[in-house]
C-alpha cells in the first residue's frame, strides 16, 4: 500500500510541472520582442494618451516615424488645442510648437522632449508576473497577447535613480505602480500593440485620504522596414 501511495503522490506532484510547461517563456518572448523591434531599420506608431490628474481627464494624440539610423519626426496634439511637431536628424532637432509667435516657425537646436523607443521599451526588461492573454491579430499579424507588472524596486536600481533623485521623489516612485499589455508578433517578435498603465500617487503617504492619479498610453506599431524619408524642414 506504501508503494502505491508513493506512486501517487509523485504523479501528483508532476502533473503541475507538465501543465505549467505549456505555452511560450514570456520572458524570452518579451526580451526577442524589445530587441527585434529596437533594431527595426524603420517603424511607424499611432499613440493615444490619457492621463487624469487632481479629477481633471485629457488626451494627447501622436503620431510618430523613426528611420535608422537617427532620423525621426513626431506630431503631437492635446485636446486643449496645444500642439507640437520635432523633427530629429542626427544630433540636430528641430521643434515647433502652438506656443510659438511666429505662424510655422521651425527652432533648431533645442532638446528633443519625445524619448527614443529603444528607452520606452526599456520598461520590459523590468516585467514580472506575466499572465497570458488569448491571442489576437493586429493588422492581419498573428499576436501573442500577455501583459505583465514593472517591477518598481528592480527598475528604480537599474536606472540608478536612487542616487540621481531627491527622497521624496523616490517615496513616490516606490509607490506607482505600472502594468503593460503586448501584442507581438509570433513570427518576427516586433510589437504591434503595447498598452502602458500608470497609476501614481498625487498625495503625501499617511493622508487619510489619498489622492491618485492616472495615465493609460495606447501605442500601435506598424510600416515595419518600409522606406521612410525624413528631411529638415
Amino acid at each position: 500500500m506504501r508503494k502505491y501511495l508513493i506512486a501517487g503522490c509523485i504523479v501528483f506532484l508532476i502533473m503541475p510541472l507538465v501543465a505549467c510547461s505549456k505555452g511560450p517563456n514570456l520572458r524570452e518572448v518579451t526580451s526577442k520582442a524589445r530587441i527585434a523591434t529596437s533594431e527595426a531599420r524603420s517603424y511607424r506608431t499611432k499613440g493615444t494618451t490619457r492621463y487624469t490628474s487632481e479629477g481633471e481627464t485629457h488626451e494627447i494624440v501622436s503620431e510618430e516615424e523613426f528611420a535608422a539610423p537617427d532620423r525621426f519626426r513626431a506630431k503631437m496634439s492635446a485636446d486643449t488645442g496645444w500642439w507640437c511637431e520635432v523633427i530629429k536628424i542626427g544630433d540636430r532637432d528641430y521643434l515647433r510648437t502652438s506656443d510659438e509667435r511666429e505662424s510655422g516657425g521651425w527652432k533648431s537646436d533645442v532638446m528633443c522632449v519625445v524619448l527614443p523607443i529603444t528607452e520606452v521599451l526599456e520598461l520590459l526588461d523590468s516585467l514580472i508576473d506575466f499572465e497570458q492573454l488569448p491571442d489576437e491579430e493586429i493588422d492581419s499579424v498573428d499576436c501573442l497577447h500577455y501583459r505583465g507588472k514593472v517591477d518598481i524596486d528592480s527598475l528604480v536600481e537599474k536606472t540608478g535613480m536612487a542616487y540621481q533623485q531627491t527622497p521624496e521623489f523616490l517615496e513616490l516612485m516606490l509607490r506607482t505602480s505600472i502594468d503593460i499589455e503586448l501584442w507581438v508578433g509570433k513570427d518576427d517578435y516586433l510589437i504591434r500593440q503595447m498598452i502602458t498603465r500608470i497609476r501614481f500617487p498625487e498625495s503625501e503617504p499617511g493622508i487619510a485620504e489619498e489622492k491618485w492619479g492616472t495615465q493609460t498610453n495606447i501605442m500601435r506599431f506598424y510600416d515595419f522596414n518600409k522606406p521612410i524619408a525624413i528631411e529638415p524642414p
